[in-house]
């Protein structure tokens, strides 16, 4: 926190500086041109050679405070960029990465096998408190890591490149922010730049144009110049220049086209040239960063020079949005030929390997947003990864998303394939964010990132999920129905290999308590018999006994509340064996709804002391 903290003040000192610069630079612009405007005039009207060169000197000061205003406005905007970075990132110290815009829901389907319900992406997800992308392809990236297990070689070489971009704290800032200044609310999207490799070539099609693009204009202002001199007649430039008009008409919807491609895609280039840039220069020495170097190598002549001259055709391009200067500076120099002519050489040279770089820079992200986990929460490790056979072993495991000060770690072990813990518990006191906690760690680790313990063991699993289902009545689905289709899928794909790790939540709950309990218990079983492991929560003390019936594949683990003073109290620690008491009738009572006591002290099974009777909602003697 202090690092950030230090930079951030860092960059806002510069940043201040650099508008103070700016205001000074303000006045000087207006100082020089007015001078230059009274000693011009003052030359005229006296005749004064004197004036004329003091009032050129005073233009040419003009001209270059113009530049220095400009390069002290840049200057600014990266400094404030800067700054908003280590602002992010001590907004991901506390809770206040919860007012991120991005939260990657667009990125999965709805029907997703688990990232929905264990908070991957979303509102209060954790891709919203990760997510340092600055790319499209590296946000999906990103999503798609958390979302789909990789091999275990994989998983490994991310790990060792996760552990040295963790430390490199200041080049990940400038990795953010080569693409930050660049666009405001939306990431940058290289589709326009990718697109160029499929749009067929114009000069390829007709190599006539490229020697009439480069002989006309010449042709022309020298018909001009004779027509000046009379040599010929002073008109007949305009008719070289309606030539070149047609021309132009003739191709003008495949030039648009092409230009229109890429047009809107500035910014977006000059961002992937920084990139690049810093990729290439960087001394990285991880197996899995060295080979991101190798495949954004070309030749002689790196990608990001191949890039800052396509964003030099690209700009030159934006001549085309003013319209009357366009139409006679391209009507006189084919200017439009010329571009389009620098383009498809980018095109010919480069060809798809765009692409590639594109997709390194993308995974480059991924890996940073994993190193941003691994910088900032002191409690994140790697993780031991091992294959299908191995038990899963959590020691201090913690959930991702709370603070570290907030966090409540628990053990949680698993024998391995065929096995389960039902965890039985008291409302709010935390069945739910333990399934979550353990789900998204095992994300992060089969993603090749931290995750949020002492020590963590995590086999190749397959992730799945039934904890969240939604009732429609647009789709005339009901919540059961719901709850079986996503059910219906992790039973499917317990069937396959590696073994599926579920994370199951109050099962059947839109049906009654005989039902569920008969199906829920069929459920686990018949996963359990498939060699599945995972987390069952439930409130179902029947379920809870197949630890005795089925001891050798079920434990039983639960969490409980604890009367203090008359107030219900969460210590959100895991405890083994099944919860021995119910605080739904004792919520109930503290909402205002009037439960008898006996009624109460009957389904507990604990006996309300009198000193507690008024916090539960009773009146005191």
């Amino acid at each position: 926190m202090a690092l950030h903290a230090r930079l951030r003040d860092a960059f806002e000192l510069e940043a201040q500086g650099h508008e103070r610069r700016g205001v000074r630079y303000s006045w000087l612009r207006l100082a020089t041109f007015l001078g230059g405007v009274v000693l011009i005039a003052s030359a005229v009207s006296e005749r004064s050679l004197l004036w004329a060169v003091l009032g050129s000197l005073s233009f040419v000061a003009f001209f270059g405070t113009v530049a220095a205003h400009s390069r002290t406005v840049a200057d600014q905007l990266r400094a404030n960029c800067r700054r908003d970075i280590h602002v992010r990132h001590l907004a991901r110290l506390g809770m206040g990465w919860t007012r991120f815009e991005s939260r990657g829901e667009t990125l999965l389907p709805r029907d997703h096998a688990y990232a929905w319900d264990i908070d991957l992406i979303g509102q209060a997800s954790l891709f919203q408190r990760i997510d340092v992308t600055h790319t499209l392809d590296g946000a999906r990236t990103l999503v798609e890591w958390l979302g789909r297990a990789t091999d275990l070689p994989t998983a490994s070489a991310r790990q060792f490149a996760v552990q040295e971009l963790r430390d490199l704290v200041e080049w990940r800032q400038e990795l953010e922010a080569a693409a930050g200044p660049k666009h405001q609310h939306e990431k940058l999207d290289p589709s326009g730049v990718e697109a160029l490799a499929k749009v067929p070539s114009l000069f390829a099609a007709q190599p006539w144009l490229l020697w009439f693009a480069r002989i006309m204009p010449p042709i022309t202002l020298g018909v001009f110049v004779a027509g000046s001199l009379g040599l010929l007649p002073p008109a007949a430039w305009i008719l070289a220049a309606v030539v070149q008009a047609l021309v132009l008409v003739l191709v003008g919807g495949a030039v648009g086209h092409t230009l229109d491609v890429v047009a809107a895609k500035a910014p977006a280039l000059e961002a992937y040239k920084d990139m690049l840039l810093l990729l290439e220069r960087a001394p990285l020495e991880s197996p899995l960063l060295r080979e991101l170097q190798e495949r954004v190598a070309f030749g002689a002549v790196p990608p990001s020079a191949h890039l800052a001259r396509l964003a030099f055709w690209v700009g030159l391009a934006e001549l085309r949005h003013n319209f009357l200067f366009h139409v006679v500076i391209n009507s006189l120099t084919l200017w439009d030929l010329h571009v389009l002519h620098g383009v498809e050489r980018f095109v010919h040279d480069v060809g798809q390997r765009a692409n590639e770089w594109f997709r390194a820079l993308a995974e480059l992200e991924a890996l940073a947003a994993l190193a941003t986990l691994a910088h900032l929460d002191p409690d994140a490790i790697m993780p031991e990864l091992a294959d299908e056979h191995a038990a899963l072993v959590a020691i201090a495991i913690a959930h991702p998303l709370l603070s570290s000060t907030e966090r409540v770690p628990n053990d949680v072990s698993l024998r391995g394939p065929g096995t389960a813990l039902v965890v039985t518990g008291s409302n709010m006191a935390g069945k739910s964010t333990l399934l979550r906690a353990v789900g998204q760690n095992i994300a992060l680790a089969l993603a090749g990132g931290p995750v949020i313990a002492r020590r963590m063991v995590v086999p190749r699993v397959r992730l799945r999920a039934s904890m969240r289902a939604d009732d429609s009545l647009e789709a005339g689905s009901s919540y059961f129905h719901a709850e079986l289709s996503k059910l219906k899928r992790v039973i499917e794909d317990a069937e396959e290999s590696p073994p599926v790790f579920f994370l199951l939540d109050e099962l059947l709950r839109g049906t009654n308590a005989r039902a569920r309990h008969v199906g829920a218990k069929a459920v686990l079983l018949h996963l359990l018999e498939r060699r599945g492991t995972g987390l069952c929560a439930t409130h179902d003390v029947e379920l809870a006994a197949l630890g005795q019936t089925e001891p050798g594949m079920i434990e039983n683990v639960h969490f409980t509340d604890v009367i203090s003073d008359g107030e219900m109290r969460f210590d959100y620690k895991l405890r083994a064996g099944i919860v021995r008491t119910s605080n739904a009738l004792r919520l109930l009572a503290m909402a205002g709804v009037d439960v008898p006591l006996h009624e109460r002290e009957a389904l507990e099974g604990v006996s309300v002391r009198p000193s507690d009777q008024t916090a539960l909602g009773e009146p005191s003697e």
